[in-house]
């Protein structure tokens, strides 16, 4: 069963990567070499604007986070400016991008929340914990509920979990990924038992480029007929 999972997810992941491009997950900065205070404010930047970008991409491609990270840093000084401004300040930064307000709304209280207990907005803090302490950090912010808590774990920590998300079951199904009647936490365990952090990225990227494209009917509906 397992197999026959992954082989069907693999062909459904190289035809839409073929569509929308092949994902590719944050590249998070290692380490300096040196303990020069530029390189060590330069990495912790570059690091905070990967989980900044990972909140921003929650309920979408997590390319599309990616994207709205590096816009509002173009127009900031860092994440505590984001924090303190006012929400159509930073729409109008994102300009046309789809759920502009959703997004940077969600963040500014992932931000918040983050700094009222750390006293600090350091998001680069998060790569220096422990998987099952990332987890525990981000469940006790009680900011995301499960499906974006298991958004973050995987899209920005590479862990392996799904997110139980009705639109990524939709679309699993219309694929034919998934039999009816599926449920989304059915659907999450057998691609968390079938497939690797690689491919559940992917997958994950994908099934929602899917449910928010306005041609989706049209995309599935071609992509059968191939088969």
């Amino acid at each position: 069963m397992g197999a026959a999972l992954r082989s069907k997810v693999t062909a459904f992941i190289q035809t839409w990567d073929h569509h929308y491009g092949k994902p590719e997950a944050p590249s998070v900065a290692p380490p300096p070499t040196s303990a020069d205070a530029g390189a060590l404010e330069a990495v912790a930047a570059k690091n905070a604007q990967v989980v900044a970008g990972v909140a921003l991409g929650l309920h979408g491609p997590p390319s599309e986070g990616v994207e709205a990270a590096r816009k509002l840093m173009q127009h900031f000084v860092d994440w505590n400016e984001v924090r303190v401004s006012r929400v159509q300040t930073l729409v109008a930064v994102l300009g046309k991008q789809a759920r502009a307000a959703e997004r940077v709304a969600l963040l500014q209280r992932f931000i918040e929340t983050f700094f009222l207990r750390q006293r600090s907005l350091s998001l680069d803090y998060l790569f220096a914990l422990k998987p099952p302490e990332v987890k525990r950090f981000l469940t006790e912010l009680q900011v995301f509920d499960r499906e974006e808590l298991a958004a973050m774990l995987l899209t920005g920590f590479q862990q392996h979990v799904f997110p139980p998300a009705e639109q990524l079951r939709e679309v699993a199904e219309r694929a034919g990924l998934i039999q009816r009647r599926t449920t989304m936490l059915q659907m999450a365990k057998k691609f968390e038992m079938a497939l690797d952090e690689e491919q559940l990225y992917a997958l994950y990227s994908h099934l929602y480029a899917l449910a928010n494209d306005p041609e989706r009917a049209n995309l599935l509906a071609k992509h059968k007929k191939k088969k």
